[in-house]
């Protein structure tokens, strides 16, 4: 390649890392709650740091991707380790079962994927070695090469772009006051609200205290096949047992999951008013999926996150990283092809 086209791309390359962080930024303003925006901040972080590395080699006028990957390798072995670790905490915690598995699932992938990269690279340089100057590297070793490096880094930038975008949200200031406090149900202790939900209903008393809105609550939940009383209902009795008035609550007890949640919750809102606002309150954790749902839903609101025991968070923030893959699996599936096409381009042209 010559040094005009060279120069050619770095400049492409530079507008689209300044195009996508600004249209990361416009995206945002307009509409928060977008899993598009969660994928354009990984983009940014992506070419921010390919931007990086075409300075360094430019600078020093040399091929600097090994110093750059080393850093990115040790930062992903890190990231696997304490997956596993966390893994191992929260089944000794909360008992073996699939979800809490998650997060050792995940840190042991990552893992493998470092593997099998620098079992080609070792593999790569004995070849050389044994054939210096005469040895040509076949297309597709190089193929499995580049994608077992991009993969390696895939689940780790995923990840960080999911928990630092949901980070972002929580942070964005409410404008509007609200009518409504929606609080999402997520399972019961015989009759009383777990601590999981316990950090739901007080997040929404702390919202509604700090803003001194006094909106109305609305508890949702419905009652499962193993509770004795709906989720919506025990909720009740803890907001009574905390000051809140008994006329500023209405329940719904229809719903099962977090979508019936938000679509049963938005009929009882348009009951009471249609040029409603309202807040919706779950864990931070569960924030981004749960804001998400309620735009596809019409719902007119923001949505706030209460704390989460700090060894459950990682396997928390998993599952719904899995959950939106499996939502939007078509939009995660084009990337999976992108990132194959591209390695081969990078590979065969």
């Amino acid at each position: 390649m010559n040094l005009f086209n060279y120069q050619i791309i770095r400049i492409v390359l530079y507008l689209l890392t300044i195009g996508t962080v600004i249209f990361f930024g416009i995206s945002v303003h307009r509409e928060r709650k977008r899993m598009r925006n969660c994928v354009l901040l990984v983009l940014s972080i992506a070419l921010v740091w390919e931007c990086i590395t075409v300075i360094e080699g430019y600078v020093y006028a040399k091929d600097v991707s090994g110093p750059i990957i080393i850093p990115l390798m040790i930062l992903a072995s890190l990231f696997a380790v304490g997956m596993i670790v966390n893994g191992l905490v929260v089944i000794s915690k909360e008992g073996f079962s699939i979800a809490h598995c998650l997060s050792l699932l995940v840190g042991v992938a990552i893992i493998a994927f470092i593997a099998v990269y620098l079992g080609l690279v070792f593999y790569l340089i004995h070849l050389q070695e044994l054939n210096y100057g005469g040895y040509a590297i076949s297309k597709p070793m190089e193929v499995a090469f580049y994608l077992c490096m991009a993969w390696a880094a895939y689940l780790p930038l995923m990840m960080i772009g999911f928990v630092l975008y949901s980070a972002i949200y929580q942070k964005l200031p409410i404008k509007k006051k609200a009518d409504f406090i929606v609080i999402l149900g997520c399972g019961l202790s015989g009759d009383h609200v777990t601590p999981l939900l316990a950090s739901r209903l007080d997040r929404g008393i702390t919202f509604d205290k700090k803003t001194g809105s006094h909106a109305m609550f609305l508890v949702s939940g419905g009652k499962g096949s193993d509770e004795v009383v709906s989720e919506a209902e025990a909720m009740e009795r803890y907001l009574l047992e905390q000051g809140i008035p008994k006329e500023r609550i209405l329940k719904e007890e229809q719903s099962t999951t977090t979508r019936e949640n938000l679509m049963f919750s938005k009929k009882i809102m348009e009951e009471n008013t249609s040029d409603y606002f309202c807040v919706i309150a779950t864990n931070n954790f569960h924030v981004l999926r749960a804001a998400i749902f309620a735009k596809a839903q019409g719902i007119h609101g923001e949505v706030i996150g209460g704390k989460t025991a700090s060894y459950y968070y990682p396997v928390a923030a998993i599952r719904e990283h899995a959950a939106l893959i499996l939502t939007y699996k078509k939009l995660f599936l084009v990337y999976a092809v992108m990132v194959l096409v591209l390695n081969v381009l990078n590979v065969y042209f």
